[in-house]
């Protein structure tokens, strides 16, 4: 074939028909020597890959076998050595016992062996079929063999399906990988962290969570910014994991009976220890006696409560013992609780129909204190919420200086303290908006402050909540703030809970080293 046009004609032809990329130039210093000469950059790299897919389907002029458990994959050693740097140096340095055999054997965990298959194809034709399941053993093996663009393409794979994965039973081991290859994967790590600190009920629900590692629980169990209905039902849901993971060291046959009894009190101790019995009712700490994980270790239990009832009660100096002590230093802190108590949501309709700096008013009530014999009269809240930007006015002060009309565009929540007469108190105030992916609606995005209120100061204003261009309207169906059947709702929760002189803001890290 062959193109009698000038350069520019060439250029935009081939392009039109796929000939050309845009990173491919014609030959200009040929063209200056003989005008009437045409170079063209012909582009077949789709054959070529399809003639390489077939060295692999036909398993033609294969000179290496690689075994995988007892299964047999006849190879091609060049193929090997351009797609991976281990396999580079397996089968090409010297002193490598392989390097010099026909037949390879690769020792794989089973799950890796099950999908070795879809490995390999992808070496020769880059592309690949990945599911929740079979994922984290693709992106095991990607690892091994330092298949880094295959690396990447696991990762997005799970950045897309976070959600999915906390419903299907795969987030814990997803997130329990990660960890161990730290600080790489660091943006699907911390992905993964704020997803079982902020939907932990969620994620408390499915079959691997279990698995959770007893230092992970640990850790997770004390951090503030835990998203949970009540501290109670928090101890719910160590209790399912506790009692869980007594079947598993009941069925294991290589420990004694009394190797897995100190076992599970070991574990008990280790986790029950943090979970902070004073954020719970006098009400909730008596029903805790006919839990059944009681039954395992009632004594050191039922003296954790006592410390609840010490707050609750308001035996200052028992609670300024336990706050001294090592493990004492949180259990005055109240976390983000999501019941009616502490907390408010607001769900905005029809986002795409509502008017540019529209305002959204609720008010509701807070006790002001976390323990109940403080008898001290409720909080009013006003809250407001500003989805789609602010305005003021234009105005003229009493000096006669105008005020020009100044608009700020910002998704923002304005907290306003109703009592007129009140001193100085600190509250934690924290606003969740509510995502979907997967089409499973979560907490997506959390901000949240400690902030003190008095006669003089009753207002916070918290700005940029979410990217106000995300909600633009251009936009609507990519946000994934937007949620409901038609994606066009916007779901807000506001938590304000008090900060009491007990309180301790110094949170360890939700880092594993």
């Amino acid at each position: 074939m062959s193109f009698n046009s000038n350069q520019s004609n060439n250029k935009e032809e081939g392009q039109e028909y796929g000939l050309i990329t845009p990173n491919m130039e014609v030959d200009e210093q040929s063209q200056d020597q003989d005008p009437t000469i045409s170079v063209q950059v012909m582009n077949n790299s789709n054959s070529v890959l399809k003639k390489i897919a077939n060295l692999y389907a036909e398993q033609l002029m294969s000179d290496i076998i690689l075994v995988v458990g007892e299964q047999q994959y006849p190879a091609h050693r060049v193929i090997l050595c351009a797609s991976s740097d281990v396999f580079q140096v397996m089968l090409m340095n010297p002193e490598w016992n392989e390097c010099r055999k026909r037949v390879i054997e690769l020792v794989e965990e089973p799950c890796c062996e099950a999908v070795f298959p879809q490995f390999l194809k992808y070496l020769y034709v880059g592309k690949i079929d990945i599911s929740l399941s079979t994922v984290m053993p693709m992106l095991a093996l990607a690892h091994k063999y330092n298949v880094q663009d295959l690396v990447d393409l696991c990762v997005q794979y799970m950045m897309k399906h976070i959600a999915k994965a906390a419903t299907q039973g795969f987030l814990v081991s997803w997130l329990q990988y990660t960890i161990a290859f730290s600080p790489q994967h660091k943006e699907l790590t911390e992905a993964l962290k704020r997803f079982l600190k902020w939907n932990l009920e969620i994620v408390s629900e499915s079959r691997d969570f279990v698995e959770l590692d007893v230092s992970v629980m640990a850790i997770l169990l004390q951090q503030n910014d835990l998203v949970v209905s009540s501290e109670y039902k928090l101890f719910g849901i160590l209790q399912n994991w506790l009692l869980q993971r007594k079947d598993l060291l009941d069925n294991d046959d290589s420990l004694t009976d009394a190797e897995k009894q100190e076992h599970f009190i070991a574990l008990v101790e280790q986790t029950v220890v943090h979970i902070r019995f004073a954020m719970m009712t006098p009400r909730e700490l008596a029903h805790l006696l006919i839990f059944p994980l009681l039954e395992y270790h009632k004594e050191y239990i039922v003296q954790r409560m006592a410390i609840g009832m010490s707050y609750q009660s308001g035996q200052e100096e028992r609670v300024q013992e336990v706050r001294n002590s090592q493990d004492g230093c949180l259990q005055f802190t109240p976390r983000l609780y999501l019941n009616d108590t502490w907390s408010i949501s607001k769900m905005v309709n029809n986002f795409d129909m509502i008017e540019k700096y529209s305002n959204y008013v609720t008010c509701f009530f807070t006790p002001g204190n976390i323990a109940e014999t403080e008898d001290e009269q409720p909080f009013t809240w006003e809250v407001e919420f500003f989805p789609r930007g602010i305005k003021y006015n234009k105005a003229k002060m009493v000096w006669g200086e105008d005020v020009p009309e100044v608009s700020i565009n910002t998704v923002r929540v304005r907290v306003t303290c109703k009592h007129l007469q009140v001193e100085e108190k600190r509250f934690k105030i924290a606003c969740l908006i509510t995502g979907v992916q997967n089409k499973i609606d979560h907490i997506l995005t959390l901000h949240e402050r400690t902030e003190y209120f008095s006669s003089k100061s009753r207002v916070v204003n918290i700005d940029n909540l979410i990217p106000y261009d995300e909600l633009a309207l251009s936009s609507i169906n990519l946000s994934p703030h937007l949620v409901g059947p038609n994606r066009n709702n916007l779901e807000l929760q506001v938590i304000i809970v008090p900060m009491g002189p007990y309180t301790c803001r110094n949170t360890p890290s939700f880092d594993f080293k």
